[in-house]
C-alpha cells in the first residue's frame, strides 16, 4: 500500500522470458518508500544486515541480484524462492499458493485466455521447495531491518503475457520489443496511480540498443509534460510532470546490477515464469509420461515440441497457442 506525502517513491522494473520459444513473458516492478534518503541510495548497503548480492552458505541473509546470478537450475529454485517469498510477504502479498501470489501481483489468471489449459490448475501450494525455501524467519529479520533503516518495499506488481497473447501482439505490432515496452508502460502507470500525488522515480533495465523512449512515454502519459533529461548509450532519462507530481523514468543498461529494486524485480519475474513453466511441463507430462521438462529456450524447446507433437495433434491443440512467433 502506498500513501501520499513528500517522501519519494522508487521503483525498479525488469523482465524474464523475453527470448524463449515457449512460456510466458513476465515483467515485474518493485516499489519502495525511502525515508530521509535520496532515491539513489544503495539499498544493498542499507539492507546489508539481511540482504546480500550472492547466495552464501551459512550466511543467513537472503540473496538479491540479477535473477540469472541467483537462480541455478541444477541446484533448484530454493535460493530464488526464499528471497522472493520473503519480500512478497514483507510487501503484504498473499502467497500461500501460486494462484494467490499471481492475484496479489495483479496478474489475475482468471483473465487469461481459455486457450492455455496448462494454467488452469494454479492452486499449487507455495513454497514449491517446501524444505529449502522456508522464509518466515528471514522475513521477520527483513521487516526489522527495513524498519530500522526507514526503507519499505510497499508493493510488487507483475504483468504476465501468455504465449498466445504474445503472438497476437507481435502480429499486431510486428515488433517483439514493442510488446515488452507495452508491459513496462502498463506497470509504470499502475505504480504512478498507486503513489497518488507523491513523486515517483522508476528505473527500468534497458533491453537492446534503443535509446529514444520519448514517443512511447508521451503516448502513454499524454496528460504529463515530458522533458528529456538524457539520451545516451548508457541511459535514457525523462521527467514527466503534472499537477499530481513528478514522474521520473530512467532506462538504464545493466540496471539489475546497479539498483536493488530492479534486481528484485528480475527475481520476481523469473520466479513467476519458472512456476508457470512448471505448470506447463506438468500439463504435458500427464499426456506424455516419459517427457523431459523444458525451460522453453530454443534448442531444448525444439526437442520438447517434437516429443509432444503427436499428443498435441491428438488433442487438437494448435502450436500458435503456446509456441512464440518470434
Amino acid at each position: 500500500m502506498c500513501w501520499a506525502g513528500d517522501v519519494p517513491f522508487l521503483a525498479g522494473i525488469d523482465e524474464a522470458g523475453y527470448g524463449p520459444l515457449l512460456g510466458p513473458l513476465v515483467v515485474s516492478a518493485t516499489l519502495w518508500r525511502i525515508e530521509r534518503r535520496d532515491v539513489q541510495s544503495d539499498l544493498w548497503a542499507e539492507l546489508s544486515e539481511c540482504v546480500r548480492r550472492k547466495p552464501g552458505r551459512g550466511d543467513g541473509r537472503i540473496a538479491v541480484d540479477d535473477s540469472k546470478k541467483v537462480f541455478d537450475r541444477k541446484k533448484g529454485i530454493a535460493t530464488l524462492e526464499r528471497s522472493v517469498l520473503a519480500f512478497a510477504s514483507a510487501a503484504g502479498l498473499t502467497c500461500a499458493s501460486l494462484r494467490e501470489l499471481l492475484s496479489s501481483l495483479g496478474a489475475d489468471p482468471t483473465a487469461w485466455p481459455a486457450e492455455a489449459p496448462w494454467y488452469h490448475d494454479l492452486d499449487q501450494p507455495l513454497p514449491l521447495d517446501r524444505s529449502g525455501s522456508a522464509y518466515e524467519g528471514i522475513r521477520r529479520r527483513l521487516d526489522a531491518c527495513m524498519k530500522k533503516r526507514g526503507v519499505v518495499c510497499c508493493r510488487v506488481a507483475t504483468e504476465v503475457v501468455t504465449a498466445g497473447a504474445y503472438n497476437r501482439r507481435v502480429n499486431a505490432t510486428r515488433n517483439k520489443a514493442t510488446v515488452l515496452l507495452e508491459q513496462v508502460l502498463r506497470l509504470i502507470d499502475r505504480l504512478a496511480r498507486s503513489c497518488g500525488e507523491s513523486n515517483l522515480h522508476v528505473v527500468v533495465d534497458r533491453l537492446g540498443g534503443r535509446s529514444n523512449y520519448r514517443g512511447a512515454l508521451r503516448d502513454a502519459f499524454p496528460d504529463r509534460h515530458l522533458q528529456i533529461v538524457e539520451q545516451s548509450p548508457a541511459r535514457s532519462r525523462y521527467r514527466l510532470t503534472s499537477q499530481r507530481g513528478e514522474l521520473r523514468v530512467d532506462f538504464v543498461v545493466d540496471a539489475d546490477q546497479k539498483h536493488l529494486p530492479v534486481a528484485l524485480a528480475s527475481m520476481f519475474s523469473k520466479y513467476v515464469r519458472e512456476a508457470l513453466m512448471a505448470r506447463f511441463n506438468e500439463y504435458w507430462r500427464r499426456r506424455v509420461p516419459t517427457l523431459r521438462p523444458t525451460a522453453g529456450y530454443y534448442s531444448d524447446a525444439r526437442r520438447f515440441l517434437e516429443d509432444i507433437r503427436p499428443s498435441a495433434a491428438e488433442a487438437g491443440i494448435a502450436l500458435e497457442r503456446f509456441v512464440r512467433a518470434r
